[in-house]
Formats: C-alpha cells, sequence, structure tokens
C-alpha cells in the first residue's frame, strides 16, 4: 500500500530504492554516522539499508519514510514508526520511532515536525496504545527531540557497549501537538 502524508513543510512517503543515491548523501555529514550502529557509507550500504525498509513496508504496512522538504522537493531525512518483532531492552513486537535527518538540515524544526506525526498517526489512526523510542545517552539532541515531543525516559541500558535511553509514550498520556 502506497501512502502519502504531509505536515506544513514536509511530505512522508515511502522509501524506494530511486532514493538510494541521496540516501547515501543524507548520510554524508561528519556528524550524521556517530550515533548509529550500522553507519552507511557506501551505496552499498545504501541499498542494503533500503531493502530492509522497503521489505518492513511490505510486510508491515509501516516503516520508515522518506521526509522530502516541499520547498525544494529534496530528501532530507527518513523518520517513522516500525514495528520491531526482534527484542530490545526486554521488549518485542513493539512500535518505535526513529529518524534521521541530513546534518544541514538539523535545528530546523524538521525531526519535531515529523515526530509529532508520526506520534499523532500511531496513537490516534493506528491506535496503538503506545509507542517506544531509543537514543545514545551521549545524542543530546536525539535526547532533547523525545523528551519535547512528549517521550517519557523509562530506563537506561546497554546495546554494544554504549548506554542508551529508553523512551515511551501512552496514548492516554498523550496531548496532540499538531
Amino acid at each position: 500500500m502506497f501512502q502519502e502524508f504531509t505536515t506544513n513543510r514536509l511530505l512522508l512517503r515511502p522509501l524506494t530504492f530511486s532514493d538510494a543515491k541521496a540516501f547515501l548523501e543524507m548520510h554524508s555529514g561528519t556528524k550524521i554516522n556517530r550515533f548509529l550502529r550500522n553507519p552507511i557509507v557506501s551505496l552499498t550500504d545504501s541499498v542494503n539499508y533500503l531493502d530492509k525498509i522497503i521489505n518492513e513496508h511490505q510486510k508491515n504496512e509501516i516503516a520508515r519514510f522518506a521526509v522530502i522538504l516541499k520547498e525544494k522537493n529534496e530528501l532530507i531525512g527518513f523518520s517513522g514508526l516500525k514495528l520491531r518483532a526482534t527484542e530490545e531492552n526486554g521488549y518485542s513486537n513493539f512500535y518505535d520511532l526513529g529518524y534521521r535527518f541530513a546534518e544541514k538540515h538539523w535545528n530546523k524544526g524538521y525531526a519535531t515536525e515529523a515526530a509529532q506525526f508520526w506520534i499523532t498517526y500511531g496513537l490516534k489512526s493506528l491506535k496503538l496504545p503506545e509507542i517506544h523510542a531509543c537514543a545514545d545517552n551521549e545524542n543530546r539532541a536525539s535526547n532533547h527531540l523525545l523528551e519535547k515531543v512528549g517521550f517519557k525516559k523509562i530506563n537506561q541500558y546497554i546495546v554494544n557497549n554504549t548506554l542508551h535511553n529508553w523512551y515511551k509514550i501512552k496514548k492516554d498520556e498523550f496531548e496532540p501537538q499538531i
């Protein structure tokens, strides 16, 4: 099912293999790969990651979506909900919010705008009881964003010898911001 969504400044659409080059360029900043478990550093990495996302979308009808800046018709990142079947921090079969943006588009509110859309969509339209998220403890910007859009930090846990923060937002505690 091909579905597009829009916010004030953004178009959210499923990622495709035609995004591979722009997806790689999105990861070319000096800081973007710092907190990633699987950095994107080649076109092969880009295609493989897109293949994973496209398969998730086909299987679950939800996954990370391309974030296109409407003003320039430019892929600036990805964001979306994902059904996580594998265990993370003692949880499995849960939905999480994820996002990643090209470094040149940081601090412009795009990640917040996309996150607010996906939280509202997940809790209101999909009627999910809760959504989870995680961020490397050292990634201050990501932790700040999650708290700003309403997530509450539940605990901390270790992945690959790195401390992460675990967040949750519940449907019955949610106040839409868009």
